[in-house]
């Protein structure tokens, strides 16, 4: 019998013997597995008992992606809190102010509508001041009958003008500087013209 190398001990399933040598080889081959005695294990025909295939351990997930998970899960949440309003103030719901007229109840069909209400600014204001209080000024101004003109929150010729004409028709020093005592004379005037 002819030496064998390392590679013919191996039974290499894709190797494709040449047809000539087909026979000569598988009985080679046979002859080697009974000399050695792998006869036995190689035999492929004998029943074997079939076992179920273990169960597979399925790996648990390592601690930061768990976090991870646990943190996305907790901000989106809270932006469908958010969103919803829950975390708006529980307080008073929120009032405008307007300057607009205002309707009185309906009784019996008819409807009258309250003269609109002026706010007048708290705090003293002089010529060469501008801005929303001036603004203010001027409307209450011109409810009380003195014209500034148009209100553009600009404390001019035109204001001073008319504050001087309010003050010396209440017996006020007419400067034409809305201190304390001209806006509460403007106050008191307003009042009692809607009231």
């Amino acid at each position: 019998m002819a030496e064998t190398g390392p590679r013919d001990r191996f039974d290499d399933w894709f190797d494709e013997p040449e047809p000539a040598d087909a026979w000569a080889t598988r009985v080679d081959r046979l002859a080697r597995a009974r000399e050695t005695d792998d006869w036995e294990t190689e035999d492929w025909i004998e029943e074997t008992a079939i076992r179920p295939p273990a169960r597979s351990r399925r790996s648990r997930p390592s601690a930061p992606v768990v976090l991870g998970l646990a943190a996305l899960a907790v901000c989106l949440l809270l932006g469908i809190l958010a969103a919803a309003g829950v975390f708006s103030s529980g307080g008073k719901p929120r009032t405008l102010s307007t300057t607009g007229s205002t309707t009185a109840p309906t009784t019996a069909g008819t409807t009258t509508t309250a003269a609109p209400t002026v706010q007048v600014p708290t705090s003293i204001l002089k010529p060469g001041d501008s801005g929303a209080k001036v603004t203010l000024l001027q409307r209450a101004l011109a409810r009380a009958g003195y014209s500034t003109g148009k209100a553009d929150g600009s404390y001019g010729p035109a204001t001073k003008s008319a504050v001087a004409q309010f003050q010396q028709a209440h017996g006020l020093t007419a400067d034409g500087v809305a201190g304390p005592k001209t806006l509460a004379a403007l106050a008191a005037a307003l009042h009692s013209a809607t009231g």
